[in-house]
């Protein structure tokens, strides 16, 4: 793979990270939804929490490693060890809507990915295209992962939080706030992504996967997970 300037490689992650890149996860709660119509999330301090649950017990054990793993299995040009990881993350994502959410985030990302930078090669061979799968494997194309997973937990948090700020809804600066408070957290996971082992990839919290489940009964929904 080609290398970039560092400069140009931090502009692309700052890019990517920017809630304005669409990549659709505007349209994804992961089930936050569920929560809100219930009552159970209808202030910043609740969606904080809520947050703070998701982010360590579900996603940096699934999506954030991912992208590590990714990253090394695209820096080692092993594409039979990506299309493995592709398909053991779709295993792991219980709800469908959330599953999808991933999927279609994924292939949109790759297909935006190889109209602005013809350096990218997508990976075809992909049988599923989760989101972390193809960031990762972008990621290897030039950026050091500890900043690759920086950019990656900066988009995903920013993006929920914005879905909770409309869906509750809150005001602008209680998101921000929310955001703030949750960046602790956010280099915790991505301190332990940077040393975990491939067995320590996977884990999921009931409550979430039951509200990720419960979200495709809802009557009316804003969100498409």
């Amino acid at each position: 793979m080609s290398s970039r300037p560092s400069l140009q490689a931090s502009l692309r992650l700052m890019q990517l990270a920017d809630s304005a890149f669409p990549s659709g996860s505007f349209t994804q709660s992961f089930g936050l939804e569920t929560f809100i119509q219930r009552g159970d999330i209808n202030n910043s301090r609740h969606l904080a929490g809520y947050m703070a649950t998701y982010l360590y017990y579900t996603w940096r054990v699934t999506d954030l490693l991912a992208v590590r793993l990714a990253w090394q299995a695209a820096r080692a040009l092993n594409m039979n060890k990506l299309m493995v990881l592709d398909k053991r993350l779709h295993a792991m994502k219980l709800p469908y809507e959330s599953r999808e959410g991933s999927v279609k985030m994924g292939k949109r990302l790759r297909r935006i990915l190889g109209e602005i930078d013809p350096a990218y090669q997508p990976a075809g061979r992909l049988p599923w295209c989760h989101h972390a799968i193809v960031f990762g494997h972008y990621g290897a194309l030039a950026s050091e992962l500890e900043p690759l997973l920086a950019a990656y937990a900066h988009a995903a948090v920013v993006s929920l939080v914005a879905n909770g700020v409309r869906a509750i809804p809150l005001g602008q600066t209680d998101g921000q706030q929310v955001i703030a408070r949750l960046q602790p957290l956010a280099e915790v996971c991505i301190n332990w992504a940077l040393t975990a082992t491939e067995q320590e990839w996977g884990g999921s919290a009931p409550a979430l996967d039951w509200a990720g489940m419960a979200h495709e009964g809802l009557y009316s929904r804003i969100f498409m997970s």
